[in-house]
């Protein structure tokens, strides 16, 4: 299985706004030496009476009224492995829980070391209570020598795989990794890792650090052989919060779904919270040429951000690179759902048989429809972050919706959505036209952009009828023009003169009459090509 630069590092990201800490959290491997009511609530005793999300919710909600409790460092002897060093570590599949025992699904481990410095522990919960799945050097391959110690043996997870057959696919195959803080990524059957999403974000987006909730334990349940789903439960934790999910995974042969329910207790009132966040990478692509030495046409995981705020209100916002990091800003009274989409998945624009971004999955986030919502969030925003980035193995994209209304303390917060993993487009955008492709043309004194849009609805239309809506800012429009191709796409072109040295925000839609078309593309145009600092060779040393 291919597994990309970005699949191994995917918390690491480094930038002059947003300094990415590693929040290093401990758990008491001997529970009698718990000397605190908050490390009594963290020892393995407590975590065995755990069966099920209402227990769990009742354990964080105890712990965020106590003081948060670091974890130990990462044993020295895997924090001083390199890149090339860790990747020599590699999991047994023999030694998976439930291998060959008749269930349709199996987990795997990974090794602590390197940037994965977090530790997780790992529960089962059957008909005979909940146990445990110890740290095992045994359960390793080790191509490189690691002292053996009592550090080592005792150093636990760092995360967990999830392997399972997926529908038009053979063998079983890993399709769903938790690794790293609370992020996680899945796969379908035409797809490879790629974008992740996140259990939360606090203080995302802001001058100051940010702040990483991070998973602590997860408790899997053991499932018939005859399930095509599987719950995972998951005990998060941090500096201002504490809080319990409940994931339902079900591996799809076009589609892999992760219904997600949480419970949100705070310790805190952070600055920002991002709910439902996702994270990817974007380089180089539409709009903007890459650097000199590297022949690719297209570098990325996705290509833009979804939003949907109403049955037939859908904006695009392509992403761009500017030189300094960005927050865009998408207000929406309703919600009905966003993603980030690898809309292109022609080989040809990518031209990389070892990275496979043509593969990479979209990911959609949809509110689900239960007793206290009707599949829609209100009263927030969209925000997008958008870091410059140095290589491709550093994830610059995030993506969330940030609530109007403020947690409080003492006031649980639950979430109830869908995060869905599949190739291309959102299918629900059927009714309307979409961007498919972006040209940016930088002249002396002006710049044109030319965006593409495509669909069945639109392949008719009369020429007479359809027209430009544009609106610029800190943007002069020169000129607008429509054209039809022979293949029934629609050309809309644009020129204007930036009045700022700031970026232009450009958003434009076809309308036929009284009537929109399209999708809304929005898109923050640099004035200038950005310079890249892309290294010869890949490195982690900044």
């Amino acid at each position: 299985m291919h597994r990309s630069i970005a699949y191994l590092l995917p918390t690491v990201c480094l930038n002059t706004l947003v300094h990415v800490v590693m929040i290093h959290v401990g758990l008491l491997s001997d529970p009698v030496a718990a000397e605190s009511p908050a490390e009594n609530a963290l020892s393995r005793q407590t975590w065995r009476e755990i069966d099920s999300f209402e227990r769990l919710d009742l354990l964080t909600q105890s712990l965020a009224t106590l003081p948060f409790v670091p974890r130990r460092p990462l044993p020295e002897p895997l924090a001083k492995l390199d890149y090339e060093q860790y990747r020599e570590i590699s999991f047994r599949p023999e030694q998976g829980v439930w291998w060959k025992s008749g269930s349709p699904f199996c987990l795997e481990t990974f090794h602590r070391g390197f940037v994965q410095k977090d530790r997780v522990d790992l529960f089962t919960i059957d008909d005979d209570g909940v146990h445990e799945v110890l740290f095992s050097p045994k359960h390793f391959v080790y191509g490189i020598p690691i002292e053996d110690s009592a550090e080592l043996l005792d150093s636990g997870h760092a995360g967990v795989k999830v392997v399972g057959r997926i529908p038009g696919l053979g063998d079983p195959q890993e399709f769903l990794t938790f690794l790293g803080s609370s992020y996680f990524r899945a796969r379908s059957c035409d797809t490879v890792y790629g974008a992740s999403a996140r259990g939360l974000a606090v203080n995302v987006g802001l001058p100051c650090d940010e702040e990483f909730p991070f998973f602590r334990a997860f408790w899997v349940r053991a499932v018939e052989p005859d399930c095509d789903t599987l719950t995972v439960l998951a005990l998060m934790d941090s500096p201002s919060m504490c809080g319990a999910y409940e994931f339902v995974l079900q591996p799809g042969g076009v589609e892999t779904t992760v219904a997600v329910k949480s419970r949100l207790h705070f310790r805190s009132i952070p600055e920002k919270i991002g709910l439902a966040p996702l994270t990817s990478m974007w380089m180089w692509g539409d709009g903007l040429d890459g650097p000199s030495l590297d022949k690719r046409p297209g570098v990325h995981d996705s290509d833009g951000l979804l939003i949907r705020s109403d049955e037939d209100d859908w904006t695009w916002r392509a992403f761009a690179r500017q030189s300094y990091p960005s927050v865009s800003t998408v207000p929406t009274e309703k919600l009905l759902g966003f993603g980030v989409l690898q809309r292109n998945r022609a080989f040809f624009h990518y031209d990389d048989h070892n990275a496979q971004y043509h593969k990479r999955p979209s990911i959609w986030i949809e509110p689900n429809r239960d007793g206290s919502s009707d599949g829609v969030w209100e009263n927030g925003r969209v925000e997008l972050l958008e870091l410059p980035g140095a290589h491709e193995g550093i994830d610059n994209i995030a993506a969330y919706w940030v609530p109007q209304q403020t947690p409080k303390v003492g006031d649980p917060l639950d979430l109830n959505y869908v995060v869905k993993f599949f190739p291309g487009d959102c299918a629900d955008q059927s009714k309307i036209a979409r961007v498919t492709h972006l040209d940016v043309d930088r002249k002396k004194d002006r710049i044109g952009v030319t965006a593409r849009f495509s669909g069945e609805t639109i392949r008719d239309l009369s020429f007479h009828s359809m027209t430009i809506d544009v609106s610029l800012i800190r943007g002069e429009l020169v000129s607008k023009s429509i054209e039809r191709t022979d293949t029934g796409d629609w050309l809309a072109s644009i020129e204007f003169r930036p009045t700022e040295e700031a970026p232009v925000e450009v958003s434009m839609r076809l309308m036929s009459g009284p009537d929109c078309v399209t999708e809304r593309l929005q898109y923050l145009c640099p004035n200038e090509q950005p310079e890249f600092m892309y290294p010869q060779v890949y490195t982690r040393k900044e």
